[in-house]
């Protein structure tokens, strides 16, 4: 018995799996990218602790330097930064950050998470598919720069842009205790 290899169709096998395994390397790869797991507080979050950590977890290890694309505002978005020590755990899946000072009550937060992050191997890090279900929601232009047409310069260049959506990021509100 003899075997026939129909050649057209192999072919197109070999070509559709070639296409399907291609990866383009000039836009961000979303789809495979590290995952932001959760955000304590959550957005949201009410009758938080002034002494309660703020700490964001990702499923894999964070570049080097992302926690500069990390920022705790009081207020809103467009608030002033509270001051204090953004740091990444030892493997790098964890952003902690330290208030030099205690967190006011009865105060409304704001996380801001830069759109463009990037994990330890330079993919852009997947906000959205946890991000909204943990209280999350996209920093557009108007939040950042409050309606005014003013600018928000500290939190609009470069690393806070997400490069796919255009927002700056995500942002998780909560309120201290009082």
């Amino acid at each position: 018995m003899k075997t026939r290899i129909l050649l057209p169709t192999l072919m197109v096998a070999v070509v559709g799996m070639s296409a399907a395994c291609s990866t383009d390397t000039t836009s961000p790869q979303i789809d495979d990218a590290t995952l932001l797991l959760s955000v304590q507080p959550a957005g949201g979050a009410a009758n938080v602790s002034v002494s309660d950590p703020v700490v964001v977890m990702f499923d894999h290890a964070m570049g080097v330097g992302m926690e500069a694309y990390a920022a705790l505002h009081e207020g809103s978005v467009t608030g002033p930064v509270v001051a204090g020590l953004w740091t990444r755990s030892q493997d790098g899946t964890q952003l902690m950050f330290v208030p030099t000072s205690p967190l006011k009550p009865s105060t409304t937060y704001v996380i801001h998470l830069g759109g463009e992050m990037m994990d330890a191997n330079g993919g852009i890090v997947n906000l959205e598919m946890h991000g909204t279900g943990m209280g999350g929601t996209w920093a557009s232009q108007t939040m950042m720069t409050g309606g005014m047409g003013g600018q928000n310069t500290n939190h609009m260049g470069s690393g806070w842009q997400h490069p796919s959506n255009g927002s700056f990021g995500m942002v998780f509100t909560f309120t201290t205790s009082a």
